[in-house]
């Protein structure tokens, strides 16, 4: 009787254990895939911030978000805040149009569902009928949730030294 319910639990253990969720690594090509995938996140994001479009922005926008600029003091905690600061900017400056992304480097694990980012990308912005040029180098953290890369955070700084990429000084984009 012993040895049945030793061998009866031994089989139980086995069938249990065969039934945990296992680590499923993504491929060479999945992750790249991936990749792209996050790339396309951040163009659609910056493309709906510059049609002002803060209801397309929200799609890729995870529920709470954290985000650093440039200045010390712009530090946005939760949802509510990101999207004052939005509209903040937006009553500031005419239009910012975003170049394409450059120097992008992506880190993601091998299941998939959490990645960063790291870019250099082309603004151009418009106060008072004046148009500057920058280059902002940014970083965001994204989580895949429900098969859907969502911004969980990140930063943005502009370049203030002088390179190919950076045409015009910074002071003029900061809002007195």
């Amino acid at each position: 009787m012993i040895r049945i319910i030793l061998l009866f639990s031994a089989f139980l253990a086995i069938l249990i254990s065969g039934c945990e969720p296992k680590n499923q690594f993504l491929s060479h090509q999945e992750i790249e895939t991936e990749k792209e995938n996050i790339k396309n996140v951040i163009i659609s994001f910056n493309k709906a911030s510059e049609e002002e479009d803060f209801s397309k922005m929200i799609e890729y926008l995870s529920d709470e978000v954290t985000f650093y600029g440039t200045d010390s003091a712009e530090v946005l905690k939760s949802f509510a805040e990101y999207k004052k600061a939005i509209d903040e900017q937006w009553q500031v400056y005419d239009k910012i149009s975003y170049g394409n992304l450059e120097d992008v480097t992506i880190f993601i694990d091998q299941q998939g569902t959490l990645a960063t980012i790291f870019y250099g990308t082309n603004a151009k912005v418009t106060k008072s009928g004046v148009t500057n040029d920058f280059y902002l180098r940014g970083a965001r953290v994204l989580n895949k949730v429900a098969n859907k890369w969502l911004i969980e955070g990140g930063l943005t700084g502009i370049v203030r030294t002088e390179n190919p990429h950076n045409t015009a000084k910074t002071d003029t984009l900061i809002a007195k």
